[in-house]
């Protein structure tokens, strides 16, 4: 019978296992039960730490969007300074409906009804707009405009941080709404109520006259506005 050569890597094998003993491999294989385990830790760690990323994420998104110290707008806090500083005026009896819109990224518009007392006389009104106006300013900024609808009477007036602007308003709500057969004037409370280009106004007529008597009514009411306002727009809507 032929001898067989004997094999090297078996015998390099022994000779390591009496040399040095059993288990001598740099690194140890892992077993099918320790790979499972080390792949688990693995595994939430992974989720661990992107549960945290994410959580960090969203609260500094959520800090700019609402505003963060003196740097970022605060909507909500700049809102509640006017609320405060308009329900001081002398003539105002409540201040109520505060909203928040969004117009871009950290920058808002906030505005609030202003509801004067029944009794208040027209130049006494001219003074509560100016207020008004003036409490508008000082709350505002850091990418927040504040604006409030005045409301005196039948009359409906958009005040923002303009004084000139709004004071202008009024005026030409007055003037239309001495006309025949008009009940109520609403002066850029709409959509346009920040707008400060004259020429963006928009005076809207509560009237219930139709047809010919209707016509009368927009056209004495559009020469009107157009005479502080050029280019305004004039639109009526029934009583």
């Amino acid at each position: 019978m032929t001898d067989r050569p004997p094999d090297h890597a078996a015998a390099t094998d022994d000779d390591l296992a009496r040399a040095f003993g059993p288990d001598t491999a740099s690194v140890r294989t892992a077993t099918p039960r320790q790979r499972i385990r080390r792949g688990t830790v693995i595994g939430i760690g992974v989720l661990l730490t992107a549960a945290v990323l994410a959580a960090a994420l969203w609260t500094i998104i959520g800090r700019v969007q609402d505003g963060v110290g003196g740097v970022f707008p605060r909507p909500e806090a700049a809102l509640a300074r006017f609320s405060t500083a308009a329900a001081a005026i002398d003539g105002v009896q409540q201040v109520r409906d505060g909203t928040t819109e969004k117009r871009a990224f950290a920058a808002y518009d906030v505005t609030a009804t202003v509801v004067l007392d029944d009794d208040t006389a027209p130049i006494d009104q001219t003074a509560v707009v100016r207020a008004v106006s003036a409490a508008a300013d000082d709350a505002g900024g850091n990418g927040v405009r504040v604006g409030a609808v005045v409301v005196a009477g039948n009359l409906s007036i958009g005040v923002t941080a303009d004084t000139v602007l709004s004071t202008q308003r009024l005026d030409v709500a007055r003037t239309v709404a001495a006309i025949g057969g008009v009940a109520a004037v609403r002066c850029s409370v709409g959509a346009e109520r920040t707008a400060e280009d004259p020429t963006l106004q928009r005076i809207e007529v509560v009237t219930g006259g139709t047809g010919a008597a209707l016509d009368t009514i927009v056209a004495t009411a559009s020469e009107r506005a157009h005479g502080v306002f050029p280019g305004a727009t004039v639109v009526s809507s029934p009583n």
